[in-house]
């Protein structure tokens, strides 16, 4: 028994709920686990344990609700067109607590951060000869950058949450788990080091895995965030390399990291994004706004949206309706072109504005548009402006540049955003298990 290693994959008590068309499992986190053994005993079954991390971000209750759809409702890029009550809180500005939906993604989130914890801790026990430190390293750092990912979404979304980064098993006592929320600076932290050793350690190179390229791409968006531009400069450029030139690279086509599926795992992002013309549900549709910030003449738009096959506009970066590759639309986590728009910002904030027109040019020429100067006056409202478009709906990008910029309440304010919507409610069953965790500060608390 000595030689059997064990990763412990640990799946969070469920309830039966209603959504839409699906039963949907209503988790609870980071408490009442169910526990499942996978043996790890050498590097096949190391990598197949690494899979499950995956497996993890393809959680049907994270990859549309997760991953994509709550940021966006909660913005002015996309309006919620399905019937499901939990989502229709996000899209009018008014979460509380109890909100289901919004549990089941907090859940889920924690659900995949302990899988890589798990990882994190078992890999570099195993005794094989063909685990090298090397091999090893990678393994973790693909973890790590999992986990580092999936905490930047929950700081994003509710600011100071539990920070856990030992694995958790189903033997512990429950105060393991009861954990207080850290502050979201020292979850950016981790984050930031996790990121920083997945840079320096993954040896995988395909952008549908975590690899070392995304990971210092990451660390450009973070440090964006944090309002850190020098250090946000750096990172772009170093992903980007000297001479760059984004115009030759296919729009879409650019992906640093991307999360795909096949069509054995695919997903419902077609039918979620989808109009009934397609097979849809139609749950979420781009906005007038967004519509509208296409400028003429924008190759980008037939790409985007579609307004003219169906009776509603709908998103066309979720679009494999039907056929053998139906459900196989990947996520787009990162791309080359939102490193061009950080280097341009980061640039313009340190009055490089020649530099900053340079970068941002590069995506306005793929897009077949004409090249704009920037200057202290404009380079907020058109990089922003910029990102709109060029990223629009592959992340919950719109929602965190309105906020890292100030401008949310200002931009949102007539949609009903407030300044107590700058983090959502920790989850009402979480705070009420947990008797470390305090509710947050927010509209519904």
């Amino acid at each position: 028994m000595n030689n059997y290693k064990y990763v412990l994959l640990f799946f969070l008590a469920a309830s039966l709920a209603a959504c839409e068309n699906f039963a949907n499992l209503d988790k609870v986190s980071p408490q009442d686990q169910i526990e499942t053994d996978l043996a790890v005993t050498d590097l096949n079954s190391a990598r197949a344990a690494l899979n499950g991390v995956y497996n993890r971000m393809q959680d049907a209750d994270i990859v549309f609700d997760g991953w994509l759809a709550t940021p966006q409702y909660f913005s002015d890029e996309a309006i919620f067109t399905g019937t499901f009550p939990t989502r229709l809180e996000f899209g009018n500005f008014n979460v509380f607590p109890s909100n289901t939906t919004m549990a089941t993604v907090f859940s889920d989130f924690y659900r995949a951060i302990n899988v890589a914890n798990n990882i994190i801790e078992l890999i570099p026990t195993i005794d094989d000869p063909s685990l090298t430190d090397a091999v090893v390293n990678d393994i973790v750092g693909q973890a790590r950058f999992v986990r580092g990912l999936t905490y930047f979404y929950l700081t994003q979304g509710w600011g100071d949450v539990p920070l856990v980064t030992k694995a958790t098993s189903g033997d512990a006592l429950g105060d393991e788990l009861n954990v207080p929320a850290n502050p979201r600076a020292e979850v950016l932290d981790q984050v930031i080091a996790d990121f920083e050793f997945a840079r320096d350690n993954i040896t995988e190179t395909s952008f549908d895995r975590a690899n070392a390229a995304a990971a210092e791409g990451m660390l450009a968006r973070v440090y964006l965030v944090q309002g850190r531009y020098g250090e946000a400069l750096t990172a772009a450029t170093n992903v980007l390399g000297e001479g760059f030139d984004l115009t030759t690279v296919p729009y879409l086509q650019d992906q640093l990291f991307a999360l795909t599926f096949t069509p054995t795992d695919g997903n419902s992002l077609n039918f979620f994004y989808g109009p009934a013309e397609f097979g849809g549900r139609h749950s979420i549709e781009p906005s007038a706004k967004l519509i509208g910030a296409f400028e003429p003449g924008d190759a980008r738009f037939a790409s985007s949206i579609d307004t003219a096959s169906a009776s509603v506009p709908f998103s066309l970066k979720y679009r494999d309706f039907v056929g053998a590759n139906a459900g196989t639309d990947p996520i787009l986590f990162l791309r080359h072109a939102e490193l061009v728009l950080i280097a341009a910002e980061a640039e313009a904030e340190a009055g490089n504005f020649g530099m900053a027109s340079m970068w941002l040019n590069q995506v306005r020429a793929r897009a077949g548009l004409d090249p704009i100067t920037l200057d202290a006056s404009n380079y907020v409202d058109a990089i922003l402006q910029e990102r709109f478009v060029e990223l629009s709906m592959e992340s919950g990008h719109r929602l965190w540049d309105l906020r890292r910029r100030g401008m949310a309440e200002e931009v949102l304010g007539p949609l009903g955003y407030e300044s107590c919507d700058a983090v959502w409610p920790l989850p009402l069953r979480d705070v009420d298990r947990n008797i470390n965790l305090q509710q947050n500060n927010c509209c519904n608390c």
